[in-house]
């Protein structure tokens, strides 16, 4: 059975769990604005003309699209493919009329980027569409099926994830193996890019290398100008898509100085704040809990051992995309909106990732993959709970 024959009997199940009539997502020239709910819903994702897949909780799928895309539909997926050519109005509100729902949920939201394909034109359009209908009063966001659909993971997506974790934990001991003095962020992105080439797949983000404490920390590329040296923290967060779904991991080194045997008390104890945080966070991670109430332990245990606040989530969902939509282990911050008042769900796979800065030596961090069981947190990736040391 198909990822996408998976997905969408899934989604029947969701529609009929939250009583959602119609799931409706409204699209056009996929190629220029991809939506995100469209791996779930098709394996070919590009249409040219205004397209609406309609599924509903008593079952029915229905695609319309423009004549010359009819061919692009899965016909082993949806039972009614509709072609038109001069305007999707009419074929839509046969579907509509014939189906008569009381509710339908359309592909945008306020605090899901991965349920808001919908353009502000696109929605305005098809209120035009829908003009001199009831349709048109009885849209909702389909944030919820989408928070439900991507977040809980069938066997088959779970074991594409599990392969996109092996080659990036593959990736990763690539570097401690290569790794020398004087070779700059730039090199060791190259190794890393070398890897993802050899195993025929992508990166799921570009490579974040930070080395020693003049990196530049957060999204930015790793630099040409800054080298390994003795003393330096290199922390490597690096993650693939394999086969369309997404690893997101992140390993730390310490280059040890002349004489020395082991990390500075400093690293040690930053080290294993680090550690600390993602253990009893992952103790915490569990079905119905909500996804701040998980942050905040990881939060609290980098305060108080003296560390300023990490000023990010603890951890996002992955699956189709590396930063995937839907419940968030974050903070009550209002960029987030209402994410971290979701509640975590089985199926979900999150990261669990964190660092500390220190002055001397560099960004302290690590990221794990792990998966959401009905028993709690199950590691996906293997978990660094030791530094490594390199010895030069």
């Amino acid at each position: 059975m198909s990822i996408v024959k998976e997905k969408t009997d899934q989604a029947i199940k969701i529609l009929k769990e939250l009583d959602v009539d119609l799931w409706l997502t409204y699209v056009r020239k996929t190629s220029e604005i991809m939506d995100p709910c469209l791996y779930f819903l098709t394996d070919e994702s590009w249409f040219t003309w205004e397209t609406a897949f309609v599924i509903t909780k008593k079952g029915e799928r229905v695609a319309i699209c423009g004549r010359y895309d009819v061919p692009n539909v899965n016909k082993n997926i949806y039972e009614k493919i509709i072609g038109y050519d001069i305007s999707i109005r009419e074929p839509l509100h046969g579907v509509l009329n014939g189906l008569n729902p009381q509710v339908i949920a359309v592909n945008y939201s306020i605090d899901n980027i991965a349920a808001d394909g919908l353009t502000h034109g696109m929605w305005l359009r098809l209120n035009k569409l829908l003009e001199g209908t009831n349709y048109a009063k009885i849209l909702i966001s389909s944030e919820k099926i989408l928070g439900a659909l991507r977040g809980r993971k069938t066997p088959s997506e779970l074991a594409l994830i599990k392969e996109a974790i092996k080659i990036s934990q593959e990736g990763h001991l690539k570097i401690t193996e290569k790794i020398k003095l004087g070779m700059t962020e730039k090199d060791i992105e190259k190794i890393l890019m070398e890897h993802t080439m050899q195993k025929n797949v992508k990166v799921s983000y570009p490579p974040l290398i930070n080395v020693g404490s003049d990196t530049a920390i957060g999204h930015g590329r790793g630099l040409s100008h800054i080298k390994v040296k003795q003393g330096d923290l290199i922390n490597i967060d690096y993650g693939v898509f394999y086969q369309g779904y997404a690893s997101d991991i992140q390993r730390l080194c310490y280059a040890l100085r002349d004489g020395e045997n082991e990390p500075p008390e400093e690293i040690k104890k930053a080290f294993q704040t680090v550690v600390e945080a993602i253990t009893k966070s992952s103790e915490a991670l569990r079905p119905s809990v909500m996804g701040w109430e998980v942050d905040s332990i990881a939060r609290k245990i980098v305060t108080d051992g003296g560390y300023p606040e990490f000023m990010h989530a603890l951890g996002h969902q992955i699956g189709r995309n590396v930063h995937d939509g839907g419940c968030l282990l974050g903070p009550k911050w209002e960029k987030y909106g209402q994410l971290p008042f979701m509640k975590v769900e089985e199926g979900q796979v999150f990261t669990l990732e964190l660092h500390v800065f220190l002055e001397n030596h560099g960004f302290c961090g690590l990221e794990e993959d792990v998966l959401v069981t009905v028993e709690g947190c199950q590691f996906l990736s293997d978990r660094q709970t030791e530094l490594k040391l390199l010895k030069f």
